[in-house]
């Protein structure tokens, strides 16, 4: 149950990197538009919420809370190492 939360919050935190108008630039070559930014954004939190469910249906709210929070962290690693070190398209 833990690798559902951990999937759900990078699929999460990839949605709301994805309503940012630099990143969205970054990987897509173009800004996004206003509805596409509300959507991934909602979508982004929404993700968010589910994976702080698995982990709570998996552990309990106290302890699953706090393993969410670690969670959290591993999850947007990836993320940010993946838009340091990769080179952005070229468009």
């Amino acid at each position: 149950m833990s690798l559902i939360s951990w999937l759900l919050a990078l699929a999460g935190f990839a949605c709301l990197a994805l309503a940012m108008e630099d990143h969205h630039h970054w990987l897509l070559g173009r800004r996004p538009f206003k509805r596409q930014a509300f959507t991934l954004r909602l979508l982004g939190w929404l993700l968010l919420a589910l994976s702080w469910g698995a982990a709570a249906t998996s552990w309990g709210p106290a302890l699953g809370s706090i393993a969410w929070c670690g969670l959290l962290s591993f999850s947007a690693g990836p993320l940010v190492l993946a838009r340091t070190y990769l080179s952005p398209r070229q468009h």
